[in-house]
């Protein structure tokens, strides 16, 4: 039954990629992702990343029962706090690996 929790947060971690992208669907900045060889990049406008810091929506995440739920949610949360302070400002991340055992960067870009 862990294996299968682990698994299903995993595909959230990972699907969070997904719900930005359809948020900034409607907008002409909308979210970039990119598919890398055993991953996803993923590239927030600042519309975006406005939106990230204004909800704290890592926080949300962060309580997903996944092991890189909570220093993801909260890495995302900081890069978007960042970023949310200057004219342009924007979060980069990367996800990496199997579902259970995720791994990535984050950037908070200006």
């Amino acid at each position: 039954m862990r294996v299968v929790r682990s698994i299903v947060a995993g595909a959230l971690i990972a699907g969070a990629a997904a719900v930005l992208t359809s948020l900034g669907a409607g907008s002409a900045s909308a979210v970039a992702v990119t598919p890398l060889s055993g991953g996803v990049q993923v590239d927030l406008s600042p519309a975006d990343t406005a939106w990230v810091h204004q909800t704290r929506f890592g926080l949300t995440v962060a309580g997903l029962p996944h092991p890189s739920a909570a220093s993801f949610g909260q890495a995302l949360d900081a890069a978007a706090a960042v970023s949310s302070t200057v004219p342009g400002g924007r979060v980069t991340f990367t996800v990496y690996g199997p579902l259970d055992q995720l791994n990535g960067t984050m950037l908070a870009l200006q």
